[in-house]
């Protein structure tokens, strides 16, 4: 398995991890209230230290298991996986903007509508890492 592969697997299960305690945990019925906007961000702050803390140790723990590929550059291959992985990722970006945009008309609360555009954004990368991840194993 290839370094980047490696951080891209690092990268999928720390989001997993980190925004499904945040989604499960969260206080959904006081999400109608303006205190929940604060819920929302103090939740925030652990997740955002936990992704960043697992991110950082886990990329150190393989650079140095695996100090050969660490400084291989980017290969064709790389990039073209990358590109698929942010065009498939555009689309669940687009439809979550798109949904956010009408319930602002239907009178969402705050907190909801942050909510719904952090989940646009962790199911946008998501995918987007999960894209890449299937192009590595297929080798294509």
């Amino acid at each position: 398995m290839a370094f980047r592969e490696k951080i891209h697997w690092v990268t999928l299960v720390t989001m997993i991890l980190a925004f499904g305690w945040y989604f499960l945990a969260y206080p959904w019925q006081i999400a109608d209230r303006p205190a929940a906007v604060w819920a929302t961000a103090g939740m925030l702050v652990p997740v955002t230290i936990a992704i960043i803390v697992a991110m950082t140790v886990a990329t150190a723990f393989l650079a140095i298991r695996n100090r050969g590929e660490v400084d291989v550059k980017e290969d064709e291959r790389d990039r073209s996986f990358h590109m698929h992985g942010t065009h498939y990722a555009y689309y669940p970006l687009v439809v979550g903007i798109w949904v956010n945009i009408f319930l602002i008309f239907w009178g969402i609360g705050q907190a909801q509508q942050l909510n719904l555009m952090i989940a646009t954004l962790v199911v946008a990368e998501l995918v987007r890492i999960g894209t890449q991840l299937f192009l590595y194993r297929r080798g294509y």
